[in-house]
């Protein structure tokens, strides 16, 4: 269940393909597209396109340390919002704090996609980069 991407992606192909397939696998069919558009593009432009890559890599963490911050903004204004806390409801609480995390877990969830795809991204314009070179 938690094994991610690349173990149903084997998973999904050891059903269609018992024995390993002899060619393209349609299921890379978009891995494949993207290289191909990396290996089109000339050196100069790849390499810059790599750089621009490995910026958005590094800057992915800017998500989880936003959310990070969400409790730090909420221990400097709680003086201020206790006595509008006191008066709302208990289950308002309850429905704040359910709203707070899932807001949390969908930030962390979009940082780990993001910073899948970038990665793949990088990947593909480091082979292409390589290739070229030899």
């Amino acid at each position: 269940m938690l094994r991610g991407d690349s173990h149903r992606l084997y998973l999904e192909l050891r059903r269609a393909h018992p024995t390993p397939p002899q060619g393209a696998i349609p299921q890379l069919d978009q891995v494949r597209a993207i290289a191909a558009y990396y290996a089109g593009i000339t050196p100069a432009e790849r390499n810059l396109l790599l750089a621009w890559a490995k910026k958005e890599e590094s800057g992915i963490g800017l998500i989880p340390a936003a959310l990070s911050g969400i409790p730090l903004l909420g221990l400097i204004f709680a003086p201020f919002m206790q006595q509008t806390i006191r008066q709302l409801a208990p289950w308002t609480w309850a429905l704040l704090w359910a709203l707070g995390a899932v807001g949390f877990v969908a930030g962390i969830y979009i940082h780990f996609r993001q910073k899948a795809w970038s990665t793949l991204h990088v990947h593909l314009l480091e082979q292409a980069c390589r290739a070229k070179q030899e």
